[in-house]
């Protein structure tokens, strides 16, 4: 219920020197100058406007200028708040020295006292955070480089980027949002204004934005977001999904902050709270299509990287972190570069439950396993000084199977209906069968199933538009075969030299075009490759056609996946790898006794952030690197 006000609920006053005090409305305004700088010691960008808001509920808006500070002429003596103007994530982290809550300082602007005639207040921020997105389709590598005001920030900041890419089947999403302070009622968080004040001066706060939260809000100030129903507000699930964020940007906050925490910032001061890089990629291509995301995470991997390039040509260090399907988006970049030759520009990956093969490191392609050669990375390991996995044996998604569940495929045929036998599509591809198939060992083994009674595969779902018919097509039955090729045999040679011809055509052109990091369509499972040559564009035919002769059937059994065993076994079979961990230039993380879903790091227990974030990423970090200006 809205009041009707006489006179301001604060009743600020002017003490002159002689001790006599003057009633706010006879006194002149306060000047207030605020000097606006981030954590870097940076002027926040001229131009910005700020608000600020007095004990009278009156905003005075002001520009930001060239030495960082904005200028409120006419304002009440008492207290005021401000707030920036569509500028997120540059949050207030201190005030004239003295540290501050960026979420309670997002959620309810703090009350700062100004007196006659003229107050400075020193406003501290976080720098802004860093992403970019490799998910949608661009004409110039430009797009996927940092600016230089982002290089000078990373430069700052310790001089080396961390840089952090999600898994599978996570969208883009948005930044979480708190309310804007005309919207907020709840009082718990100590708000400037009263609900009255609020409402009667709602017309000159309506244009005031609403603040991306761009750190985690991990207590209790979701109050002041009012979008929903004050029961809601204490939930754990309601302060992730509607104040974090989603997608990969509520990926990206949980471990910036996780990693910060882990390198020694006291929540009690967030000053040294550094920006790792999130690198969002176009991995949500539905549970059904792990295939599809490969190639996703490997057209990734060669737009990252141009980042690469830029951070060495910087002179910047920088240390990857992966998570599951990310793995091979970071082992793409660093095959290529390996391929070109370009050493040890990385300092330290480590990948988390990666989604590859347990032996994708090895130096050698011929042990493979892969039927289409997208398994090994041979050339990785040389464009990166250490690597360390962390892997859980518990993780369900990347391991085998329960031994006890019902046959997979008597689960698959009560979903998947009998005429799809014989389509070029899997036509079931709902809800159930995601939930099947997630829980049936995982999205990582996808990739290898070979559909019974011809149901398609990835493969044939991949190339059903890209190739000849007759070379993707099962043979529809006939009572009796008829005509001079009734079981379209020569069809089918003729559309395979075909098809092997257009490829060996891509990989042509792609040489001539004398670009470093051509594009592919039908040679994309072999874009780990920095270039492909008309003989193994010729190659990966020949195995395709093997394969549709096979019905698809590879004759091997996929490696286990290295997020679940880690190197165990393929250390035992390959020198290369044993030598490699015996010189601690590859490393690992056993987390089998404390990590048990495959997700579980992204909001961790105390096991797993001490164990797995201290002691297995951020300690080793700082053994040979820094994360930002930690020590």
């Amino acid at each position: 219920m809205t009041e009707t006000l006489s006179q301001p609920p604060l009743q600020p006053s002017r003490t002159s020197d002689t001790g006599v005090s003057v009633p706010a409305h006879c006194s002149v305004g306060v000047i207030v100058l605020i000097v606006h700088s981030d954590t870097l010691g940076r002027y926040l960008p001229e131009g910005t406007m700020v608000r600020l808001v007095d004990s009278a509920g009156k905003t005075y808006s002001a520009i930001i200028d060239a030495e960082g500070i904005s200028r409120h002429e006419g304002v009440a003596p008492g207290k005021v708040a401000w707030q920036l103007v569509n500028t997120h994530g540059q949050h207030l982290v201190a005030v004239d020295d003295e540290p501050l809550d960026p979420c309670r300082a997002a959620a309810a602007p703090p009350e700062i006292d100004v007196a006659m005639d003229e107050t400075t207040i020193q406003a501290t921020y976080l720098p802004p955070p860093i992403s970019l997105n490799l998910r949608d389709e661009v004409t110039s590598t430009e797009a996927d480089l940092l600016s230089d005001e982002q290089l000078e920030q990373l430069r700052l900041a310790g001089n080396n980027a961390t840089l952090f890419l999600h898994g599978y089947n996570v969208p883009l999403g948005q930044h979480g949002v708190f309310a804007s302070w005309d919207k907020r009622t709840d009082i718990s968080a100590e708000p400037l204004l009263t609900t009255a004040h609020m409402a009667s001066s709602a017309t000159i706060l309506q244009d005031i934005d609403k603040v991306d939260i761009q750190v985690p809000v991990n207590r209790g100030y979701v109050a002041s977001n009012l979008y929903h129903t004050p029961t809601e507000n204490g939930s754990d699930e309601y302060r992730d999904a509607y104040c974090n964020g989603s997608g990969a940007y509520n990926w990206f906050v949980h471990m910036e902050h996780r990693l910060n925490l882990a390198a020694g910032m006291n929540e009690e001061d967030w000053r040294p709270y550094t920006r790792m890089v999130g690198i969002a990629w176009l991995g949500d291509t539905g549970s059904v299509d792990f295939f599809q995301a490969e190639l996703n995470a490997m057209a990734a991997g060669r737009r990252l990287v141009a980042l690469l390039e830029q951070l060495n040509d910087a002179g910047i260090a920088i240390n990857i972190i992966s998570h599951s399907l990310g793995a091979r988006v970071v082992l793409t970049a660093l095959n290529i570069l390996g391929e070109q030759e370009r050493h040890q520009w990385i300092d330290n990956i480590y990948l988390w439950e990666p989604a590859v093969a347990d032996n994708a490191l090895v130096n050698d392609a011929s042990q493979d396993s892969h039927p289409l050669g997208m398994g090994v990375f041979p050339d990785a390991h040389k464009a990166v000084k250490k690597v360390v996995v962390l892997h859980s044996e518990e993780d369900g998604i990347l391991g085998p199977p329960p031994q006890d569940s019902p046959s997979f495929w008597q689960q698959v045929a009560e979903i998947i209906s009998p005429a799809a036998v014989w389509a070029h599509e899997l036509f079931s591809a709902d809800d159930m069968l995601d939930e099947l198939i997630g829980s049936f060992g995982g999205a990582y083994g996808k990739k290898w199933w070979t559909f019974p009674a011809g149901l398609s595969t990835p493969f044939i779902r991949y190339y059903s538009n890209k190739a000849p018919a007759d070379t993707v097509s099962p043979p529809v039955p006939q009572p009796i075969p008829v005509g001079p090729d009734p079981y379209g045999r020569e069809r089918a040679a003729r559309a395979w030299q075909e098809f092997r011809a257009l490829a060996i055509e891509e990989a042509r052109e792609a040489l001539a075009s004398a670009n470093p990091l051509p594009t592919y369509d039908l040679l994309a499972p072999l874009a780990h490759h920095a270039v492909v040559s008309e003989e193994r564009a010729a190659a990966y035919i020949d195995t395709l056609q093997w394969l549709v002769g096979r019905n698809w059937r590879a004759g091997k059994s996929p490696r286990p996946a290295l997020g679940s065993i880690g190197f165990g076994e393929v250390r035992t079979e390959k020198d290369f790898i044993r030598n490699r961990l015996d010189r601690k230039v590859f490393d690992f993380v056993d987390q089998t006794l404390w990590l048990f879903d495959h997700s579980g790091m992204k909001v961790p227990s105390d096991e797993v952030f001490g164990k797995s974030y201290q002691e297995g990423i951020v300690d080793r970090i700082k053994e040979t690197s820094r994360f930002g200006r930690y020590e």
